[in-house]
């Protein structure tokens, strides 16, 4: 029992290397199958096999006739499909925007959705299976799931040299590589507007008094996402709002800045389908295509980074995405630095207008675009410096 225990062991220890060196061998007429069959301590009739899978079908690779097979299970994706998404994780990881596993298989889902796969992924949640990762991992040894190192406390922080440095690098080599010029440099970000204005300005009162007030449209607002892009030469695309809501009203964009755009969610947050629908927009209206590339800056959020449609889409219109790194669009992402806080200020300063013109109401939502677009006008023309950052400037920003 023991001696047939051992050799259905070895029986079942050839790998994926040994079985493609002895199909090269059949292939070759260097040796017969029984011959390769023990050299390799393959089973000869699983050599034959797959030889005879290799030798019928000329689109069938070595490789893919000598790896094992899952039985009677398959595999969600093929190999080209699979190395697609092994390639998309690594880049990921070298742009400082790792996936965890469940990213992943956030991912894996819309790739299965998109290419029409047949597939028993969770539905509900869209997500992968557990079980999948795993076959996945196994599958691609050089990927493992990781704990990101902690070289320093400087470097565990999300503003850092070592961090910006490294961003600093690949837009550099990004830039030298297709020759961007500023008018196809671009940068989006969202801000969240309310009904009720974020920032407060000081007013004059009694001295010594120990609470001022100052009326508001309402405790606590609806927040609306609005999409703003800019390009590095100063052309604004007409922004797209985000509405708390259902059902969209046209009424929504009255006095809006010309030719924006608005969508609804419960949330009023950007999910993974608009943003999808809002980058249409920004390809037609940068003209981007293979000829004309034009590089997109914006952060790692999960509706740019974790879209499978966006990434596919910008490939196939010639539009280069970099991302920030994490815990640094505050200090590096141009729209932060030098466009939302006089955008934020002139919106407040709109609602406080409309009070006191409009007593006793409170602001709705098809008042928000027409006030906005007073503080857009205002922020976009106020002597906004575009701000152009080079190696040189990395230790100031850093100070």
């Amino acid at each position: 029992m023991v001696r047939k225990y051992v050799r259905k062991t070895e029986r079942q220890a050839w790998s994926g290397e040994s079985m493609q060196a002895a199909i090269n061998a059949l292939a070759n007429k260097e040796m017969g199958a029984p011959k390769a069959a023990k050299k390799f301590r393959i089973p000869q009739t699983t050599l034959e096999r797959r030889f005879k899978v290799f030798r019928e079908n000329a689109e069938t690779s070595v490789a893919e006739a000598s790896a094992k097979s899952l039985g009677a299970f398959k595999t969600v994706f093929n190999t080209e499909q699979e190395q697609e998404l092994v390639s998309y994780v690594l880049r990921m990881e070298s742009l400082l925007h790792g996936l965890t596993g469940k990213e992943v298989r956030s991912i894996a889902f819309q790739l299965a959705e998109k290419n029409k796969i047949r597939h028993n992924f969770n539905k509900e949640e869209k997500l992968a299976g557990v079980d999948w990762l795993k076959g996945f991992l196994n599958r691609n040894p050089n990927l493992s799931i990781r704990v990101p190192e902690s070289v320093s406390v400087a470097r565990s922080m999300g503003f850092n040299a070592v961090v910006v440095n490294k961003f600093f690098k690949l837009l550099e080599n990004t830039i030298d590589k297709y020759n961007f010029s500023p008018d196809r440099i671009f940068n989006c970000d969202e801000t969240g507007i309310s009904s009720v204005g974020k920032c407060n300005p000081k007013i004059i009162a009694q001295k010594g008094k120990k609470q001022i007030g100052s009326i508001a449209s309402a405790e606590r607002g609806k927040t609306v996402t609005i999409e703003i892009c800019m390009s590095a030469s100063g052309n604004f695309m007409p922004p797209m709002f985000i509405f708390p809501r259902v059902r969209m009203k046209d009424c929504l964009l009255d006095n809006a800045p010309p030719n924006s755009t608005a969508m609804c969610h419960k949330t009023g947050w950007m999910q993974l389908d608009i943003f999808f629908e809002w980058f249409k927009k920004f390809v037609s209206w940068s003209r981007a295509s293979k000829k004309n590339m034009v590089l997109l800056l914006l952060d790692g959020h999960m509706s740019h980074t974790k879209n499978i449609k966006v990434i596919d889409y910008a490939r196939d219109n010639g539009v280069v995405i970099l991302c920030f790194p994490p815990h640094c669009t505050h200090r590096l992402q141009p729209l932060d630095v030098g466009f939302m806080k006089p955008l934020s200020t002139y919106y407040s300063e709109e609602v406080k207008k409309w009070l006191r013109v409009h007593p006793g109401r409170v602001v709705a939502q098809e008042d928000i675009a027409g006030l906005f677009a007073e503080a857009f006008y205002k922020a976009a023309t106020s002597g906004l410096q575009i701000v152009t950052y080079s190696q040189k400037a990395i230790s100031s920003l850093l100070q």
